[in-house]
Order: C-alpha cells, then structure tokens, then sequence
C-alpha cells in the first residue's frame, strides 16, 4: 500500500531546475497552449487532462510534457503515474539527480525496482555516450585488423594478443549494439496484480503486488511477460503493465 507523501520540495526543485518551453513530438499545440494557460493560473486538473490527451506511449515526448504530467501526478498522490513519467524522461535525459530521486519517491512509497545501482550508473553513460562507443570500437578494431594484415603481408607470426584482442572486440561490439534491445523496463499500473510461476491464470500465484513497482521485462509469452521479481523470474499479464 503507498504512503501518502506530504512534501512537494522535490518537484518544485526538480521542475523549476528541468523545466523547459516545448511540445510533446506530434503533440496538438494548440491544446498545449491552452493546457499551459490553464496550469499557469493552476487549474490543474483541466491543464492535465489536456497534457494526457496528448502523451503518447510509442512515441517521444518533450521533456517539458513529461516533467509536468509527474508534477501533477505528484500533487494528486499518484505516485504510480508519478514514477513512470519520471522514467520516461530518464529515457532520454538520464542523470544521477533524476535517478536519487526516483529511488527516494519510490522507497518513500514502498516501491521496488527504482534502485539506483551500477546498472544505472552504466545506463546513464551509455544513452548520454553511446553514439560514440561504436566509433570508439571501430578505430579499435580497424588498427586491431591492419596489424594483423600487416604482420601477415610480412609473414610475421600474429602476437596471441592480437588474436585475443580481435575476439574481445567482437564480444563487446555485440554488445553495446544489443544493450537497447535488452533493456526494457514496465511498471504495475494495476492493484491487485498476480505474478505466476507460469504464463497461464491456472499457474500458481507467486505474489500479489500493487502498483507503482518497476519491473525488468526479459522476454513475452503470448499476453504474458516475463519478469524478475525478487531476484526469481516469473509471469505478470502485459494488460497489468505499462512498458517504460
């Protein structure tokens, strides 16, 4: 069960220091101008039904849309709402601030998976320099591969390092290329929600969880995911879910 949580000072920093102008990508603008009127004089509950309406799921948002659906999220005590924009903008501005206080919202709330970790901290560097990791490894491997060209056109023997080097650098292009597609993260939006051994209704419960809690998705099964949950894999319905 969430706790109700009283200060608002974290989203008064968080949203004077990140707030930008700026419209949600294939957004209404014009309903984004009168939702902006109206949070402005702080109708809220208008001005958010107009920056829902304009969300999309599948598709980029601006940082300003998303930072003000979690202030208002906020003000009315959904944290579950709250959490998931926050990870949405994580998405694209990953910072360590926005993850401290994710992890500080969450544990506040009683809420797991928002810890901030090494895997974050790895996440961070790679969406803020992973368009560089490629080059970096391509200027890696094509003086790798001239080397050995070169020792062999001179019937030089290939040091072992060099071959080790060449395998090194193939595993970690690997890699780096299939990190987007193997992190994918969900949160509960649903109260109530079963987590089963297997994908079916008929497996046994594991555990009944509420919403708000994050999720690591590590493959699908029909209308099923898989997910870790305390450290074990189990099975959530992909309706209980909201993919981040």
């Amino acid at each position: 069960m969430q706790v109700p949580y009283k200060k608002n000072l974290f989203f008064s920093f968080l949203f004077l220091a990140f707030f930008v102008p700026g419209v949600a990508f294939c957004a209404n603008q014009k309903e984004l101008k009168t939702a902006d009127s109206l949070f402005a004089i702080a109708r809220y509950a208008e001005a958010q039904t107009l920056y829902k309406k304009n969300f999309s799921l599948t598709e980029k948002n601006s940082q300003a849309l998303l930072l003000k659906l979690a202030f208002l999220a906020e003000k009315t005590n959904n944290y579950t709402d709250c959490l998931f924009f926050l990870s949405k903008l994580a998405l694209t501005q990953p910072s360590r601030h926005l993850f401290e206080k994710m992890d500080k919202l969450a544990k506040e709330q009683n809420l797991s998976g928002y810890e901030f970790d090494d895997y974050n901290y790895f996440i961070i560097f790679y969406r803020k320099y992973g368009d560089y990791i490629p080059i970096l490894l391509l200027t890696l491997g094509t003086y790798i591969v001239v080397i050995m060209v070169t020792k062999t056109r001179r019937k030089e023997p290939i040091l072992q390092i060099h071959k080790v080097s060449i395998i090194v650098y193939l595993l970690a292009l690997l890699g780096i290329l299939n990190v987007p597609s193997l992190y994918q993260t969900c949160i509960i939006v649903n109260e109530n929600t079963f987590l089963r051994d297997e994908p079916s209704s008929a497996a046994g419960v594991v555990e009944k969880v509420g919403k708000g809690h994050k999720l690591t998705i590590i493959g699908s099964v029909d209308h099923w995911d898989r997910v870790i949950w305390n450290n074990r894999i189990v099975y959530i319905r992909k309706s209980d879910l909201w993919n981040i």
